[in-house]
This record gives C-alpha cells, structure tokens and sequence, in this order.
C-alpha cells in the first residue's frame, strides 16, 4: 500500500502573509520499483524448426544462483540454479507476437540482491524434449525498490543482441526483427523451470470455477492435481495417462512394478501405494522401493513378492494436495 503523507511549513511574511512550502513523504512500505520485460510488438519469433512460437511458450525473469554460469553446454543443471519471481506467457496472436510483463521491487531479499545479472528464460515443453531461449544484456542488473526512479528498468529482449552488450546463451535474437526477433533452440534431458501448484493453477486453470486440487475442471474424471502431476490439459478431456505394470523377477521373486511417466518439473507430490485387496493400502519404504527416477518417469516395485499365499498385488498412484 502506497502511504502519501502531505507535510506544509508556513513561515509569517510582512503584510500578513505567509508563505507555505508543501512536499510528500513516501511512506516506507511504498517503497517499490517496476521493471518492464518484454519482448518488441508484433514480430516473427521462431521455434528451432522455423515454426512460430505458440501459446505454450513461457518466459521467466529470474537469476542464477550460487555463482551457476548457464552455457549451451550445461543446461541439464540450469532449473536447479534459477530462481524466477515471475513468469508470463507469450501471446501469438495476430498483431501482438510478443510476451510483455512488469515486475514490481519491494525488497532485496536474496537472491534479487542489488545488482544480480538479470536473465529471460523463454521455454516449452518437458524434460524430454523442449524449445529454449535465454538471453541478457549485461546491464540488466536487479534494481533496489526505489520508488523515486524516474527511469525504472525496461528490458526488451531485442537488447540482448546489441553490440558488446548483449548476451544470447541460446537460442538467437536479431534485434530488428528481420528474419526474425527471437528463435528458441532444441534442447533435450534437461528440465525447464520448475512449475508450482500455484503458478499451474493460475495459469492453466485462469477463470475456471472448478479450479482446486481435487476439482476436475474438464470432466474427464481426473482431477485438476493428477492433470497437474502428469502434464495433461485440465481444460481439454483427456484418457487417464498409461502407467503400465509390470513383473520383475529378482532373486527369484517376482515382484509387482509401476511405471509412472510424469513431469518432472511440476512440483508434485506422489505416493506410491501397494495393497492385497483394494482395500487397504500402504506406502513407504517398508512396502515400496524406487527402482529409477528419471527426468520423465518413476518405477517403483511392491516389496511383497507374489507368491502362493500372496496370488494378487495392487498399486496404484495417488498426488497429494498442496499445502495452503
């Protein structure tokens, strides 16, 4: 909240006069500044195989942390070096073509120290197979919350390809649009940004009645968590994702296994659960264990064999909800 206060001195002058001088004093909690990223109006921006950037595209302003360089040769290590306070999504429609956000400074809190190398990050896909762009310039540095700067930062993504100045890690940017402003570059086993409940709920579920966790906002009988856990569209219909079973035979056990594809970079919580009967079930390592974990899967097998007195095992996967 913004605290004007108006102050007035008014000194006595002959005549019976008295001249007044009036300021304002910013209360402290009004202390912000604005940084203005986006990307120029209504160009051609690109993915690797020349196809236009869609809505799927986002883009991050954020920083790298504990002293992370982010090259073309490392960014499998990326996501667990960034940190985003915002993310907003490109617009591809005819006549805008752009992504274009404003981020409001209240504090300094780390990592957005004053002066912290500035990055957008543009992304889409999963793990397995994305479209990346990250850019700079050096002189996007993070700015202190100074609410009397008549000039608050304004980070266009053209400027990441001016002379000496400007920073491209990946992809490509041509600062006058010709034969395009942005293109992304192919990456594969790296995951993008990290994907919160809350960032997914305002995104995806944006106007939705039945947006919670354990709502299904399209009907298809998974609820808006699982959509989230698995990547699928909360607002499209959709068949329940495949998480084939399967036996492992291991010291001459045979053993129940799941495999469940997910995405890696939303932050969801899953258990694995087993069970003799459909009715009880159980989780944990005394009756579970990790077999792999991948960037697009998890394997977990029973830890009860199959055997003659145990003819039948279920598992089954359950996310559960975020905390408010």
């Amino acid at each position: 909240m913004n605290l004007l206060r108006t102050l007035a001195r008014c000194v006595p002058r002959r005549g019976g006069f008295a001249a007044c001088i009036f300021w304002i004093l910013l209360g402290a909690s009004a202390s912000a500044n604005r940084i203005n990223w986006f990307s120029t109006l209504n160009r051609t921006n690109l993915t690797s195989s020349g196809q236009p950037m869609d809505s799927q595209f986002r883009f991050e302003l954020g920083v790298f942390i504990n002293g992370f360089t982010p090259t073309s040769a490392n960014t499998s290590q990326w996501a667990a070096n960034w940190r985003s306070p915002q993310r907003t999504r490109y617009n591809p429609n005819p006549g805008v073509r752009q992504f274009n956000e404003e981020f409001i400074v209240e504090d300094n809190d780390a990592p957005y120290t004053v002066g912290a190398a500035a990055y957008l990050w543009g992304f889409r896909g999963n793990a397995a197979s994305g479209e990346w762009i990250l850019i700079r310039n050096i002189t996007w540095t993070w700015p202190a919350p100074n609410p009397f700067n008549p000039t608050p930062p304004s980070w266009n993504a053209a400027d990441a390809a001016t002379p000496v100045s400007g920073v491209v890690i990946l992809g490509s940017v041509h600062a006058s649009g010709s034969p395009h402003l942005m293109q992304s570059a192919a990456v594969t086993n790296s995951a993008p940004p990290t994907t919160s409940w809350a960032v997914w709920q305002a995104d995806e579920l944006e106007g939705v009645t039945l947006n919670g966790p354990n709502d299904d906002a399209d009907g298809d009988g998974i609820s808006n968590l699982i959509e989230f856990a698995f990547g699928t569209t909360p607002k499209t219909a959709n068949t329940p994702v495949a998480t084939p079973a399967s036996i492992l035979e291991l010291s001459g056990q045979r053993y129940l296994q799941i495999t469940v594809p997910r995405r890696v970079d939303h932050a969801a919580t899953l258990v694995i659960e087993v069970s003799p009967d459909l009715g009880n079930w159980y989780s944990g390592t005394s009756h579970t264990q990790v077999v792999s974990n991948t960037l697009t899967s998890l394997v977990v097998r029973d830890l009860t064999p199959l055997s003659s007195t145990a003819t039948k095992r279920f598992m089954r996967v359950r996310a559960i909800p975020p905390t408010p």
